[in-house]
């Protein structure tokens, strides 16, 4: 039986596509099993490449899974109708949900799939070791919720000129990334490891990377300097001045192979987003360092 590829549907730019971007080439998953499919921005059409299927509905990143996998004979269906496409797709969304399924496929090396290590502790790890892995995803994974509304309120991007409410989200921003500087500082720098492409990294260590990057290429904030409060934070506690371990950590994952970013690939930012993202109202917080 032939299986065709998975479908990748992606803005390859922005951040939660990028996640998976990311995980492919850690992976070292190729374009045969995952093809990605570069759609155009929204305000370009939001179409799909040619000679690929209609993007599917819904946020990016969008997985179509083939349903050759889900229904090796008559007998079976996909686990909903309406998830199945006319194109005879089944589609998973969400950056971790899709993540959480290739996992599943490289763990068992099923469909071709290259098998390895899953980036995540299995469930036989000791309870403390999970505990870990999750508090590091889950602090990670709650940083581009809450830089949104910096963004939304405070750039030449978002609809709204709202500078003193960008600036109180940018000091939740920076509350969060103090809780990720702390769980850093318990982690025994592992992040100099990673400068070797051997190393294995994990899908919170993918997760925090791309928000860092996300920040500085497309609105020039480096968010690893330290935060805007120079006394107290967001709940009053001493603010923390300055993020080594955060800072350390990107540099070193930056560096690996895939990390890199492809203009002729879409993965960066137009100018004119560019632009827009780097436009800081006054008072946020932000127009005097971006």
């Amino acid at each position: 039986m032939i299986i065709r590829p998975h479908l990748l549907y992606v803005y390859p730019w922005m951040p939660y596509p990028r996640r998976v971007i990311i995980y492919l080439r850690e992976k070292r998953i190729p374009s045969r099993l995952v093809t990605i499919v570069r759609v155009s921005d929204p305000q370009h059409g939001d179409t799909a490449a040619p000679g690929f299927p209609p993007r599917p509905k819904g946020s990016l990143p969008i997985l179509a899974i083939p349903n050759e996998l889900l229904c090796p004979n008559a007998t079976t269906r996909p686990s909903s109708p309406a998830a199945e496409d006319a194109n005879g797709y089944e589609h998973v969304s969400q950056s971790l949900a899709i993540v959480a399924y290739l996992e599943g496929l490289c763990t068992a090396g099923a469909y071709g799939f290259p098998q390895s290590r899953p980036m995540r502790p299995l469930a036989a790890a000791d309870p403390l070791t999970r505990a870990r892995y999750e508090e590091s995803l889950r602090l990670a994974d709650e940083l581009l919720p809450t830089w949104n509304p910096v963004r939304l309120f405070g750039t030449g991007l978002g609809p709204l000129k709202l500078p003193s409410a960008a600036y109180e989200s940018l000091r939740w921003t920076h509350r969060q990334l103090a809780a990720v500087e702390a769980q850093l500082s318990r982690s025994g720098q592992y992040w100099e490891s990673l400068k070797d492409e051997e190393t294995a990294v994990t899908i919170a260590d993918v997760v925090l990377y791309q928000f860092c990057e996300f920040t500085k290429e497309v609105y020039g904030v480096d968010v690893t300097t330290g935060g805007i409060d120079k006394e107290k934070d967001v709940y009053g506690r001493d603010a923390v001045k300055g993020y080594p371990n955060l800072r350390a950590f990107y540099e070193a994952f930056g560096e690996r192979g895939s990390a890199q970013l492809y203009e002729e690939k879409g993965e960066v930012a137009t100018q004119r987003v560019k632009e827009g993202g780097r436009t800081w109202w006054e008072g946020c917080g932000l127009d005097e360092s971006a």
